[in-house]
């Protein structure tokens, strides 16, 4: 009985996923945004954020809540006439992730972050930055590939309340995850 109760624990902990067997995991990243309010206000420019990056921390709280750190960049260069203006977007937010555990190597998840958005625009060597408050409801999937070695696939929803109305930034991540 204590031997079966022992093979039980050790299968069903060796193929349990990345989240689980790890209490901190770092993930760095490639992103893309498209901010809506440049495709919505000017047709003829492109919305696409193609440059961007993503660098995140987070520590497993209980089984299936995490404690998420996120800094990320956008960048593009506008294609007009003249001096071409330089357009970035950074985020510093933080916030809950929620997964489930799959023992297939999937695990999906739900997670909203707060916190802070950073844009400017340079054009002729004069910049104008703002920063506003901003939230990013989201979701993916980690693959667990390795041990401690995993993808993520995530999409998200960034909304940026700024100058009374909310900007929209739609986003695409794909990260290597490693868990410590």
């Amino acid at each position: 009985m204590r031997l079966s109760a022992v093979v039980l624990i050790l299968v069903s902990t060796s193929v349990v996923s990345l989240g689980a067997q790890s209490r901190v995991e770092v993930a760095g990243a490639y992103q893309f945004m498209r901010d809506q309010d440049i495709a919505k206000n000017d047709k003829d420019l492109s919305a696409n954020f193609p440059a961007g990056w993503m660098a995140s921390a987070g520590v497993n709280l209980w089984h299936s809540l995490a404690a998420i750190g996120e800094v990320s960049g956008s960048m593009k260069t506008l294609n007009i006439p003249g001096d071409k203006p330089k357009l970035r977007v950074y985020t510093f937010m933080g916030g809950p992730r929620l997964r489930r555990f799959a023992r297939t190597g999937i695990s999906p998840f739900a997670q909203v972050l707060f916190g802070s958005a950073r844009a400017s625009t340079s054009v002729s060597g004069t910049r104008d930055t703002v920063t506003d408050f901003a939230y990013q409801p989201g979701g993916g999937v980690d693959l667990n590939t390795t041990g401690r070695l995993g993808l993520r696939l995530e999409g998200d929803y960034r909304v940026v309340r700024a100058a009374g109305h909310n900007s929209k930034e739609p986003r695409f991540v794909a990260a290597v995850v490693v868990g410590f």
